[in-house]
């Protein structure tokens, strides 16, 4: 009788196994000549899942759970977002077309920069796509030459292209990354302290290369897990399944007010003059009132579900801390603040309206979700694909 119980277990979980994953297959083509294309990527964004199309343009693999769509692109072609629910055919192929780019000389214009100029918005580049943490440091940037950049005349917003997909590789996080860039663009905050608003998205693609390259498999192991803790993948996560506080997340609301003491600019200006002459050090208030409700969220108060569907809100801004970390102390050094015993970051939606979160630490709409502080600060050079999973590192 154990011995039945024990196989309906087995089944019951391979069943389960079964619905949690979606076999997809076709076959990609040029749209003009209905050539197939040998060697075309294809991948679910943001993970490890992935491939190339074979000599006859044929691919095949299974997409696991939350994997909703796949990119497929090709050099010379314009890349295609395919939701997995286009491939349904089982009586002949799922033919994906691919359509030529087209370089319309008319439309674009290609501002010509000078060496120092092109080094000067690498830098910035750099620091806001890949980051400055000490493992996103180690990321390389294996083909710059496909990076087009463009600045306003007055020198406060930097906006990048890219002719191909960006190509990456980082052996402290023991990955190679194809990164598809759909748009970039850094703002300088004069307001702010000369703090830069950044916001990139894209489509990345994530390839193990442990065992190519012979890594470290331990220091590898460390590093993803340095990166995932208190990131912004671990805190959806901790959200999704109710476990926020014993994750180690603290989270509470804010409210941040321009406030009214705070002295004109035609003021500040004289203050400062007057500094000059005087040596007299001007006393000049916070530019903004920060008020903190004196209770800790709760996982309740953050997230409701609708039709088997989990949504995050909150109003005002959130200040998330994560205390089973430090900062880093080129973060702190950076940012002129004090250093700080645990990782303090705050959220806020763009849009007044709740965003649907999954079980992989995903989320829809990702531009309505503004990350600032740590959590913020952290950038593609630390940022793992979401089929990552802790428990599971190199257990085989």
């Amino acid at each position: 009788m154990k011995r039945q119980y024990q196989f309906l277990l087995l089944f019951i979980l391979f069943q389960l196994n079964l619905l949690a994953q979606t076999k997809i297959s076709g076959i990609v083509r040029d749209k003009d000549t209905k050539e197939p294309l040998h060697g075309a990527s294809i991948f679910a964004p943001q993970t490890t899942n992935g491939g190339a199309t074979d000599e006859k343009g044929l691919f095949s693999f299974t997409l696991i759970e939350g994997q909703t769509q796949v990119l497929i692109s090709y050099v010379g072609y314009e890349s295609v977002i395919v939701p997995a629910s286009s491939f349904t055919a089982t009586d002949r192929a799922n033919v994906i077309y691919l359509s030529p780019t087209v370089n319309n000389l008319k439309e674009v214009v290609i501002k010509k920069i000078s060496a120092k100029q092109r080094k000067k918005y690498m830098e910035i580049f750099n620091r806001e796509f890949i980051g400055l943490g000490k493992i996103a440091e180690k990321t390389k940037i294996l083909n710059p030459e496909v990076l087009q950049f463009d600045m306003n005349k007055e020198n406060t917003l930097l906006i990048v292209t890219a002719d191909a997909p960006i190509l990456m590789i980082n052996e402290k996080t023991g990955y190679f990354i194809s990164y598809e860039l759909a748009y970039f663009e850094s703002r300088a905050l004069k307001e702010e302290h000369n703090q830069k608003l950044t916001t990139f998205f894209g489509y990345p693609f994530f390839k193990d290369i442990v065992a190519e390259k012979k890594l470290d498999t331990k220091e590898v192991t460390k590093s993803r897990l340095k990166c995932y803790k208190g990131s912004t993948m671990h805190f959806i996560r901790s959200l999704y399944n109710g476990v926020m506080e014993n994750e180690g997340f603290s989270v509470t609301k804010f409210t941040r007010e321009l406030n009214p003491d705070y002295p004109s600019q035609d003021s500040i200006i004289k203050m400062m003059d007057n500094f000059r002459r005087t040596g007299k050090i001007p006393q000049i208030p916070l530019k903004h009132k920060v008020t903190y409700d004196k209770e800790y969220q709760k996982v309740h108060q953050l997230v409701f579900e609708r039709e088997g569907k989990k949504y995050f809100y909150f109003t005002d801004f959130l200040s998330v801390i994560f205390r089973r970390a430090k900062e880093e102390n080129k973060y702190t050094e950076y940012y002129h603040r004090a250093e700080s015993e645990f990782q303090t970051s705050q959220l806020k939606l763009m849009e007044d309206t709740p965003i649907e979160i999954y079980a992989d630490g995903t989320y829809a709409e990702v531009d309505h979700l503004g990350s600032f502080g740590y959590m913020g600060w952290k950038k593609m050079g630390e940022i793992l694909p979401f089929d990552y999973q802790p428990e599971q590192e190199f257990s085989n």
